[in-house]
C-alpha cells in the first residue's frame, strides 16, 4: 500500500504521494520533483492517460508543458488541464528543481484493475532492485512493454514507441517476463 508521503523514483523525476493514496477514491494528487533541465527529457516522458484526466500547477522552477498540439511555459502558480486521451508530458527548462503538482481524476465508476501509482510503484522498485540496462539506465525494454501493456487502461506511449511496446509485449511475455514482476503469489 502506497501511503501519504511515499517517494517513488522515475528515473530523471520522483514522484511523491500527497492525497488519497488508495486511489479507489475518485481523486490524488502528487508532487513531481524534476531534476534542472538540460540534454534529454527532464520530467515525465510524453504519454497518454486514456481514462483520466490530469491537472497541473507549477509550484516552483520553470516548466514547460506539452499538452495535445500546444507547448507553452507554464508560470509559478500556473495550471493546465489534461483530458483524457489527449499527450502529455513536462520538461523542466530552469536551473533549479522544478516542483509540480498533479491531480488525477478518476471518471465517476472508474475502478481499474491496476492503477497509476501501482505502475509508479512498479517502476520505481524495478529501478531500485533489479538489473538496468547498461546503455540507458532503465529497466529492460522487454520488462517495460510487458508492464505497460498490463497498465494501458491507465497509461500508454504515443506514436511510434507506443507501437513499439505494444509489439515488444507478447515478445517479452514469451522469455518470460511478468506484468508484476514482485507478486508474492508467484
Amino acid at each position: 500500500m502506497l501511503e501519504i508521503g511515499t517517494v517513488l523514483d522515475l528515473g530523471d523525476h520522483h514522484v511523491q504521494i500527497m492525497g488519497n493514496p488508495d486511489s479507489h477514491g475518485d481523486r490524488y494528487v502528487v508532487l513531481i520533483d524534476a531534476d534542472p533541465g538540460g540534454p534529454g527529457v527532464k520530467g515525465p516522458f510524453p504519454h497518454i492517460h486514456p481514462t483520466l484526466v490530469e491537472t497541473f500547477k507549477c509550484i516552483s522552477g520553470d516548466m514547460v508543458i506539452r499538452a495535445g498540439r500546444d507547448v507553452s511555459e507554464l508560470p509559478v502558480g500556473g495550471k493546465v488541464d489534461v483530458p483524457k486521451g489527449q499527450i502529455h508530458g513536462l520538461l523542466n527548462v530552469g536551473t533549479d528543481q522544478l516542483i509540480v503538482e498533479s491531480e488525477v481524476i478518476f471518471p465517476e465508476g472508474y475502478s481499474p484493475s491496476r492503477d497509476l501509482l501501482s505502475l509508479g510503484a512498479t517502476y520505481d522498485r524495478l529501478r531500485r532492485e533489479r538489473p538496468l540496462s547498461r546503455f540507458t539506465g532503465e529497466p529492460p525494454i522487454l520488462q517495460m512493454a510487458v508492464i505497460l501493456d498490463a497498465y494501458k487502461d491507465v497509461q500508454k506511449q504515443p506514436g511510434p514507441l507506443g507501437v513499439l511496446f505494444a509489439a515488444l509485449a507478447p515478445v517479452g511475455k514469451m522469455v518470460g517476463y511478468e506484468s508484476d514482476p514482485f507478486d508474492p503469489k508467484k
